[in-house]
């Protein structure tokens, strides 16, 4: 467990944005006291980690609608930080606007990429309707519909980012494709995982690249099932994304990385796909807010 103390974190967007609210999350449970470093690219968090600038740095990687997020696994690939923790929240998107108004005078919406594909539902009924402008994050989208102070703009974001900005959601508060739209959260350090002690309250995530050969998945999964029968207490997750030329898969196993049977999935692995990263071993046992 990370101690109490005043630390220095980094995540995507201005105050209000779903990383803010996983960072927030998480440090309230972790440290006393924290110093915010609001960044405009996942690639200015991952910098400032490894530069020292922060000590921690909060990435989302995984949403339960749209799967992974392809620029943060790229970046996962190439860094020499550490996954120390993990966090997932729920996410309910809403339609904000700046005071109460009817929907028919809504003509532009401010958003986020991600949220316009999760909403795609509800919003196909308007597309023809509203202008779409995309912003780096639901907190920059809920901050300028906020600042032009206009009848006729809305942002998606939370119900709770809104608060933030002094606006209010327009018709029912969660307009998800899903409605237990959830974004699992990779919490980044510059430390590695060498105190990790066994336990099955642990959790061990590699990162694997491997061609569009689809044998090759299958041979992946094949190996995971044969130890996850074979080995009572080790359960394995893998989610994947489909690139130009290559194939980015993210595996969870609930087991130390010192594990005897660990150690033999990784031998094993290496030798079936183009490249293989550990990306961290750490508890599980705050892992959900």
């Amino acid at each position: 467990m990370v101690s109490k103390s005043t630390v220095r974190v980094a995540f995507l967007g201005p105050k209000g944005s779903y990383s803010y609210i996983a960072a927030m999350k998480y440090s309230d449970i972790y440290f006393e006291k924290i110093v915010q470093y609001s960044c405009c690219r996942f690639y200015d968090i991952f910098t400032l980690v490894e530069s020292c600038c922060v000590e921690y740095g909060i990435v989302p990687i995984e949403n339960s609608s749209t799967g992974l997020i392809n620029e943060v696994c790229n970046l996962l690939l190439n860094t020499s930080l550490f996954l120390v923790g993990e966090i997932t929240i729920p996410i309910k998107h809403c339609i904000l606007v700046d005071s109460c108004v009817d929907i028919n005078h809504v003509q532009t919406i401010y958003s986020h990429p991600q949220p316009i594909i999760q909403c795609s539902e509800f919003l196909k009924k308007y597309f023809s309707i509203w202008k779409i402008i995309f912003c780096e994050s639901s907190a920059a989208a809920m901050k300028t519909v906020s600042e032009l102070n206009q009848f006729n703009l809305a942002a998606l974001g939370s119900m709770q980012g809104g608060k933030y900005y002094g606006l209010h959601p327009l018709l029912k508060s969660n307009i998800s494709n899903c409605q237990k739209n959830m974004t699992k959260f990779f919490i980044l350090r510059k430390k590695n995982f060498i105190h990790i002690k066994n336990s099955i309250n642990i959790k061990t995530i590699i990162i694997v690249s491997i061609n569009k050969k689809s044998e090759k998945l299958y041979e992946i999964f094949k190996i995971l099932e044969f130890y996850r029968k074979k080995v009572n207490y080790l359960r394995t997750k893998i989610v994947w994304r489909n690139q130009l030329n290559k194939t980015i898969a993210i595996i969870d196993i609930t087991t130390c990385i010192y594990d005897v049977y660990m150690k033999q999935i990784l031998i094993i692995l290496k030798n079936i796909v183009d490249s293989l990263k550990i990306l961290g071993c750490y508890s599980i046992r705050h892992d959900t807010i």
